[in-house]
């Protein structure tokens, strides 16, 4: 984009169009160049948010893993308290 607007041939061309053509050109050059750094942020934003929650996913994958482990022991303390319970006799 740079060298084709630096480029004497395209420079020449511009010149045939007028007044009219060269706002033309540089709102079109504006414009290109506000694309482009939106299309950038929002990449680097889209990015960003793929990395939270890739990072949410694992500290839910944790956490799960946890809860079922928690209730693995507490179903393994109730059988072994029932089991206590009926050698005692209650």
């Amino acid at each position: 984009m740079k060298d084709s607007m630096l480029d004497p041939e395209f420079v020449k061309y511009l010149s045939t169009l007028g007044i009219g053509g060269l706002l033309a050109a540089f709102m079109f050059a504006f414009y290109r160049k506000d694309v482009q750094q939106y299309s950038q942020l929002w990449k680097s934003t889209t990015d960003q948010l793929i990395v939270i929650v890739k990072e949410n996913t694992a500290s839910n994958m944790k956490l799960i893993a946890l809860i079922e482990s928690q209730e693995r022991n507490v179903l393994r303390k109730t059988d072994i308290e029932e089991m206590m319970d009926r050698r005692i006799g209650k």
